[in-house]
């Protein structure tokens, strides 16, 4: 319990360092995390609004959370893979727990990721739907991290021994996106369905936007797959992290 609290602590300080570091000396400061989603968001309705989401209840706010999401696990786990050899002299030192390096991306991740999901409420305020859903998120968004803190674990260990993965993760991320339902929908596709069946993205989108957009109760079988992708994530994960970690400081 010691053990986890000073991970934790250590991953608030670094976090809050790194973000106080990235916004120093901006105008902008916090605009800056609204201006990936927004872009996006207008760049791909405008494209594919006309073909896809004209049958798509609620396309904007459908097309929005998607990205929101996605956002987050892809800025989490690009990061990790580069995090542990940008700090080097932390990993090279004397009884550092490691851990805090993964968490601090994920806390990092997450404080963008708030500022994203009020954009999202006003948006949808703009648009007068519904968003008392809204207070169900916070247990949405705890199995997330968990799914996306055992990915970071993972992906941050193998890259040191895989140098090339970092690049490989750029191209397969790519791919998840294209196959994840963002911009389009997957009803009537069963190619498409059977993909995503193994797809962790898709549970967590799909639960968000039932609760968020069309405040309805999610099916079962999707909560049920989602907290197993945040266990088994987070377990492998960290049962990687520590099996490899000995060997970092002579790998860096």
């Amino acid at each position: 319990m010691k053990q986890f609290q000073r991970i934790l602590k250590l991953s608030i300080a670094i976090a809050k360092a790194e973000i106080k570091a990235k916004n120093e000396g901006s105008y902008l400061g916090i605009f800056w995390y609204l201006l990936n989603p927004v872009l996006t968001l207008l760049l791909l309705w405008a494209i594919f609004f006309p073909r896809l989401g004209q049958h798509i209840h609620h396309y904007p706010l459908y097309l929005l959370l998607g990205i929101i999401l996605f956002n987050f696990f892809q800025q989490a786990t690009t990061e990790a893979t580069r995090i542990i050899r940008r700090n080097a002299r932390l990993v090279k030192s004397i009884n550092f727990p490691l851990e805090s390096l993964v968490g601090a991306v994920i806390l990092k991740t997450l404080f963008s990721h708030l500022f994203e999901i009020i954009l999202f409420i006003i948006v949808a305020l703009f648009l007068n739907v519904p968003i008392a859903g809204i207070l169900f998120y916070p247990l949405i968004l705890i199995l997330f991290c968990l799914f996306c803190l055992g990915a970071c674990f993972l992906l941050s260990s193998l890259t040191i021994y895989l140098i090339d993965l970092e690049n490989i993760w750029g191209f397969i991320v790519r791919l998840i996106w294209f196959a994840t339902p963002i911009f389009y929908a997957i009803e009537g596709q069963t190619r498409l369905f059977f993909i995503n069946l193994f797809n962790p993205m898709y549970y967590f989108i799909t639960i968000t936007r039932d609760i968020l957009i069309y405040s309805r109760p999610p099916h079962g079988w999707m909560i049920a797959a989602a907290i197993c992708y945040s266990v088994l994530f987070v377990l492998i994960g960290s049962r990687v992290f520590h099996k490899l970690k000995i060997r970092f400081s002579e790998m860096i």
